[in-house]
């Protein structure tokens, strides 16, 4: 199944899903988040290159969760977050490599009290990633294969991870996040080169 099929079929399974939780949606809760990311290189086609170079950056956004009336603790959190990603190697001649991205996240949590003042979340669930742009010396191109002078590829226009991870949130108010997202569908069009995506945060619930 390509990228294309695949997101649609995630649409639908999320529209589905918002359908079920605006039914029987007791409350929701806005969040605006803003952390650490860094994002490394796997997959058949990777060069050596990207596998050795992690990109670091920063994401912020808004993120919103919808409690279920009749299950206790399960909610339902999509939300919409800016990604930028930069690094660069060599001291003599510097490669620099930049990625920027949407990424929308469609995720199932579950959610319990640890103490009066602090309550613990776990999720995972599909993230989409729209219009990802990058660059090793060419805008919008990725080299792959073994030999950094093998010919640079476009990145595919939009990729799909699965994450999972985990949220303590303080007093209603503020909420710390840390989450992994491993790489489902290729990043480079033609090749197997893939993304997994560490983040670390603090979101700001209102």
């Amino acid at each position: 199944m390509n990228t294309v099929k695949k997101f649609f079929v995630i649409l639908l399974s999320a529209a589905a899903l918002l359908v079920c939780v605006n039914a029987s949606a007791q409350s929701t809760e806005w969040r605006a988040g803003v952390g650490y990311a860094s994002t490394s290189f796997n997959g058949d086609d990777c060069s050596t290159y990207l596998q050795e170079h992690n990109l670091g950056g920063v994401y912020f956004g808004l993120g919103k969760e919808l409690y279920f009336s009749t299950m206790a603790g399960l909610t339902f959190e999509p939300g919409v977050y800016f990604y930028y990603l930069s690094g660069k190697s060599g001291m003599n001649d510097p490669k620099f490599i930049k990625m920027t991205y949407l990424n929308i996240p469609l995720n199932i949590k579950y959610n319990f009290d640890a103490s009066s003042e602090m309550m613990i979340g776990l999720y995972t669930g599909p993230a989409l990633n729209i219009g990802t742009g990058g660059n090793v010396y060419s805008k919008d191109k990725f080299i792959t294969n073994t030999d950094i002078s093998d010919a640079m590829h476009k990145f595919a226009t939009m990729n799909i991870q699965w994450g999972f991870g985990a949220t303590a949130a303080f007093s209603e108010a503020v909420q710390l996040r840390i989450g992994y997202a491993l790489g489902l569908t290729r990043l480079v069009r033609e090749h197997e080169v893939h993304n997994n995506t560490f983040t670390v945060g603090v979101a700001f619930m209102f």
